[in-house]
């Protein structure tokens, strides 16, 4: 009878390690510089985002993880030899990409928001035919809104112009990449603007994988962030870093 429960307390035992570990170790390169982004003033709290979010994949997924901190130039080219199986990147999941790489969801989505006046109705710029809306100057948002052809574009030099024009009445909405946008509407126009749409591309942070080589990996990191979304943590963390 003792070896039975002796057993019993072995077998136990080797199923509690198994858990804690059961999604594996990886490594995954990390520059953090977010080339060939620029988060400006923001990288530090991109970074501590990052940092804290990966301790919720660990926890969430069991993925254990060896970051190696190496500069953009290099970043893709450790992927392709074999330094560490995945990489944390903006790399955009177009055609040829997808051929060569898999991608997970995105951790921090960066791409163009809606911004409206509080108590407007606008969720969409399909909703704005013959409507107003601003853009920056050269930035990549306006290519989205070209897409709308029945919406009026209005250009702006500056962030505080083209919402000050939303704020007054001037034009209808705005168009700006969501870091940005949450911390000027969060920020200086509380009560006066709102963020009035998701993400209206897929532009944002992702990890990243040779095709077919951690199917596993990119399972675990997209259980892990649905859960999170799933129990508001996600949101919660990029609150915490202002993001």
């Amino acid at each position: 009878m003792r070896w039975f429960f002796l057993l019993i307390a072995v077998f136990l035992s080797s199923c509690s390690c198994g858990n804690k570990n059961r999604g594996g170790e990886f490594k995954i390169g990390v520059d953090p510089t977010w080339s060939p982004l620029n988060f400006e003033e923001l990288q530090p709290y991109v970074n501590g985002y990052t940092e804290e979010f990966l301790q919720e994949v660990s926890r969430f997924g069991g993925i254990e993880f060896e970051k190696i901190t190496v500069g953009w130039a290099n970043l893709l080219q450790g992927l392709n030899t074999g330094e560490y199986e995945a990489v944390l990147c903006s790399v955009p999941p177009y055609n040829f990409n997808l051929a060569k790489y898999d991608f997970t969801e995105n951790f921090l989505e960066l791409g163009p928001v809606l911004i409206t006046p509080a108590n407007a109705n606008y969720t969409h710029l399909s909703h704005m035919n013959g409507e107003l809306v601003g853009v920056i100057t050269g930035d990549p948002s306006v290519l989205v809104v070209e897409k709308y052809t029945e919406v009026i574009i209005r250009n702006y030099t500056t962030i505080t112009e083209v919402l000050n024009a939303v704020a007054i009445g001037e034009i209808e909405a705005a168009l700006l990449d969501r870091l940005p946008a949450s911390n000027y509407v969060r920020d200086f126009y509380s009560g006066q603007l709102k963020i009035a749409s998701p993400p209206m591309n897929d532009v944002g942070l992702h990890a990243v994988t040779l095709k077919g080589h951690s199917p596993r990996f990119i399972r675990l990191f997209n259980s892990s962030i649905e859960q999170m979304k799933k129990k508001k943590s996600l949101e919660a963390l990029q609150k915490k870093w202002s993001l």
